[in-house]
């Protein structure tokens, strides 16, 4: 058969699979418009567990906290070492990381402003990663910065998918490399589930540095035991960090070179992560201090959702799907959440005073919302006690973004809007106010 004998077919198959991902978008849409409507939103009235122990309470045998040094010296280390012990297993130790090469890429962003590279970053025998890093062009003045974990790697970051910038380092997930996929996602998960408003976080005043953290610890559950064992040390088999402990540790990998850069205003660095990047920024907030600020969006159980709420996704459930996320010993409470010894308002308080914003949807059953409140109460106190002030809102509905602990729920299901960024840069500006001299944040 000749060249000329293949070509319509090839155009007919072409033309089969646009016409096919058109209607899967359609067909899509309008499930997700149906489910939007009738999937039950969460009662918010409803009265869950509460948030124990107490968290200034008499805990593991040690009394009650009543003084900031007595938090800080004693109870903060205490819920470290249960959190490592019982949930995510044991950080791993850090590294100096190195820059290896800094490349400009060229994308339809840099025509609105934007200054691009992208960073290889090593970290030794432990691997290396990618990173984007984006600031105003011609900007010299240190800017707040936002860190951010993708899904899909950095490439689908952008809107023109420049070939310059580096694909994944390990597989991901296949709809990221199908390109009829990508409205369906959106549909689904938001608009910018996969692609931060860059324009908008620049022209708002900040800095946006992004990676993909499968890179080193694939978010895969056969290939990420042999890689998580590079970082498990002298832990015991139950306490070896799971993937959600590299990934925060990598967070903090990616302030060790960004803080240095004189672009970046390393006292107003905020990490961002939604779902189970949610679960890996408030982690690693507990245990890097650099970090100014928290955005965790519907980053459910073992993030800001409470391990003991009967609702939404069970222990079991997250573990047997996802059994590299955690710890051997986070399974071993499954079907037993209320005898956890550790819950995530004590991960929660471990933040303060610095300030949190918790993100929600209304139809995120799944997340377990209303628990995301309840813990947020539960960290409250320890806010007080430190001067900072805490929860400032009577319900999940009225958002106090003045607050240095934040709570919004919107409308809708698990995924990134247009109006939770407006929530995002609405809190960051209120909490790194007033800026530097010279920049401007709104």
């Amino acid at each position: 058969m000749t060249a000329a004998d293949q070509r319509p077919k090839r155009t007919l198959w072409a033309r089969l699979r646009f016409f096919g991902g058109v209607a899967l978008i359609f067909s899509v849409v309008g499930v997700v418009g149906c489910v939007s409507t009738f999937l039950p939103a969460v009662d918010t009235k409803a009265v869950g567990v509460a948030a124990i122990p107490p968290i200034l309470g008499p805990y593991e045998n040690q009394p009650a906290v009543t003084t900031a040094e007595a938090w800080r010296t004693e109870r903060a280390p205490q819920i470290r070492e249960a959190l490592q012990k019982h949930v995510y297993g044991r950080m791993p130790a850090p590294v100096m990381p190195t820059v290896e090469a800094r490349t400009p890429i060229a994308s339809t962003l840099t025509r609105d402003g934007a200054a691009i590279e992208q960073w290889a970053v090593s970290l030794g025998d432990l691997g290396r990663f990618n990173m984007i890093v984006i600031t105003a062009a011609g900007d010299t003045r240190p800017r707040p910065l936002i860190i951010m974990q993708n899904f899909c790697g950095d490439r689908t970051a952008f809107p023109d998918a420049p070939e310059s910038v580096a694909p994944p380092l390990t597989p991901v997930m296949d709809v990221c490399h199908n390109a009829y996929a990508q409205p369906v996602i959106e549909a689904i998960l938001g608009r910018y589930i996969n692609k931060p408003p860059v324009k908008t976080i620049l022209a708002r005043g900040y800095a946006l540095a992004f990676f993909y953290a499968g890179d080193v610890v694939a978010d895969e559950p056969t290939m990420a035991p042999a890689t998580l064992a590079r970082f498990a040390g002298a832990a015991p088999e139950g306490e070896q960090p799971g993937a959600i402990a590299v990934w925060a540790w990598l967070y903090s990998r990616a302030i060790d070179v960004l803080a240095a850069d004189p672009r970046i205003d390393a006292s107003r660095i905020a990490i961002w992560g939604h779902s189970r990047n949610g679960k890996s920024a408030l982690l690693a907030a507990a245990f890097d201090d650099r970090i100014a600020a928290v955005i965790s969006h519907q980053s459910g159980k073992g993030g800001a959702t409470l391990t003991r709420s009967g609702d939404g996704e069970t222990v079991a459930q997250m573990t047997e799907a996802y059994p590299h996320w955690f710890a051997k010993n986070y399974a071993s409470y499954a079907g037993r959440e209320a005898e956890i010894p550790v819950d995530q308002h004590q991960l929660l308080a471990l933040l303060a005073p610095r300030p949190v914003l918790l993100g929600n949807g209304a139809r995120d059953k799944w997340s377990d919302p209303p628990a995301a409140f309840r813990a947020a109460q539960g960290a409250d106190a320890v806010y007080e006690l430190l001067g900072a002030g805490g929860l400032d809102q009577p319900s999940m509905q009225r958002p106090n973004l003045d607050a240095r602990l934040s709570y919004f729920m919107r409308g809708g299901l698990h995924g990134v809007t247009t109006q939770d960024w407006r929530y995002f840069l609405d809190f960051l500006d209120a909490q790194f106010r007033p800026p530097t001299e010279g920049v401007e944040t709104r």
